[in-house]
């Protein structure tokens, strides 16, 4: 799987288990980003176990470190960003 693979797949869960929730992106290295979500606080735990395995699977197996990192849209994301 390539890094771009593992950021469509893991924004994808993302997106169904939280469908309003805000992705944004940032590459770190050709192998290594981080997935910054920003979704209802009662919606973390669903998105941590719709990605974690993979998560872990992408790091253990191939060498591919992609970071899921939750926030609370309610208090961390900026209008203008919304």
């Amino acid at each position: 799987m390539t890094l771009d693979d593992a950021i469509n797949d893991l924004s994808q869960r993302i997106k169904r288990a939280s469908p309003d929730a805000v992705i944004k992106v940032q590459r770190r290295s050709n192998e290594s980003a981080a997935i910054r979500a920003y979704a209802p606080a009662d919606h973390e735990e669903a998105i941590k176990a719709a990605t974690q395995e993979l998560t872990l699977s992408l790091l253990t197996d191939e060498g591919i470190d992609v970071q899921v990192l939750v926030y609370d849209i309610a208090t961390s994301l900026s209008k203008e960003a919304q």
